[in-house]
């Protein structure tokens, strides 16, 4: 199994605020979409209730939890990083899509980052953690069309871990 995480952040790495993301970018919406359809994806409870308690279409949803009491309709419930690393034996690839606290626990463990860079600072709560980038190298970097409904520079980079 391949593990992959998705994410978006500004300069400063920040992901969130409030529980939502700080900026409107439909594009990168669109992005996301298209790289995690027909895919697992993990989350932890908070970005399941980002998303309104509802699976996301055409995914396989899985929560991560400290919750043994949580339960969600259409998802999958796991509540150990070891269950989350044996969810997809042999299948293609898992998608994490956070929150932070996931993406901290998952990070060791990925083999491909997909980030939106974007060209600003916001206000928010939530950061990504510390990446450690000497583990990592840009395979390629697409520029985002910026116009009137993504107002903001911003790209998408895809990294590959290093054997060092």
């Amino acid at each position: 199994m391949s593990i992959s995480m998705i994410w978006a952040m500004d300069r400063n790495h920040l992901i969130g605020k409030n529980n939502q993301l700080p900026w409107r970018i439909p594009r990168d919406t669109a992005f996301f979409i298209e790289k995690t359809r027909d895919k697992t994806v993990l989350m932890g409870r908070k970005t399941w209730e980002s998303l309104g308690s509802k699976p996301l279409k055409d995914r396989r949803n899985v929560v991560l939890t400290r919750d043994r009491q949580f339960t969600c309709e259409g998802c999958t419930v796991v509540h150990t990083l070891e269950d989350a690393l044996q969810l997809d034996e042999g299948k293609e690839e898992l998608m994490v899509i956070g929150g932070a606290e996931i993406y901290k626990l998952m990070l060791p463990y990925a083999d491909q980052l997909i980030i939106t860079w974007i060209d600003a600072e916001f206000e928010g709560d939530a950061y990504f953690p510390e990446i450690p980038w000497e583990e990592w190298k840009e395979v390629s970097s697409i520029p985002g069309i910026r116009d009137e409904k993504n107002p903001y520079d911003y790209r998408f980079a895809y990294y590959e871990r290093t054997d060092s």
